[in-house]
């Protein structure tokens, strides 16, 4: 039986696509006008409420930006005018159309990321996911299979 080794997406993957693709990477990208330097720093905005905080949220990548997220307590937020509770449905797909404008802002990074293909994409830590996490590991590498199959159609016309 021919078994595909998994695309560990992680900061400290073995394999360079697998940290660029990391929410810690900093790979700055733009979303609704606002520039985010990562993932991370995205995720983490959402996190507060107050604009000023959000806008320095948004500068931040890797380690800094997860210890920041930890300050919040939030579990409603409000994006563009849209209330909604982390971890629901609006959140992953909001999440998800952030990964699809960092993937587009670095076509580079997206023709790498085609190329795993078919591999099984994992976020392997080393550590469980939190009790309670609301973008939990099985839900990222969800929405990254999605977005790898939708990139590698596009490419394909």
């Amino acid at each position: 039986m021919n078994t595909l080794k998994p695309l560990n997406v992680y900061s400290r993957s073995d394999e360079e696509i697998g940290r660029l693709l990391s929410n810690f990477a900093h790979t700055p990208f733009t979303l609704d006008g606002v520039p985010y330097a990562s993932i991370e720093g995205f995720y983490v905005a959402l996190k507060f409420l107050e604009e000023d905080k959000r806008a320095r949220m948004a500068g931040l990548y890797g380690p800094v930006a997860k210890n920041m997220g930890k300050k919040s307590k939030l579990v409603t937020t409000c994006y563009r005018g849209e209330w909604f509770e982390l971890g629901s449905e609006t959140h992953h797909a909001l999440i998800k159309r952030a990964i699809r404008a960092k993937l587009e802002a670095h076509p580079e990074m997206a023709r790498a990321f085609v190329a795993t293909r078919p591999r099984p994409l994992v976020h392997e830590t080393g550590r469980p996911d939190p009790v309670g996490a609301r973008f939990p590991a099985p839900v990222f590498c969800r929405i990254l299979t999605e977005l790898r199959e939708e990139l590698a159609e596009k490419t394909a016309v």
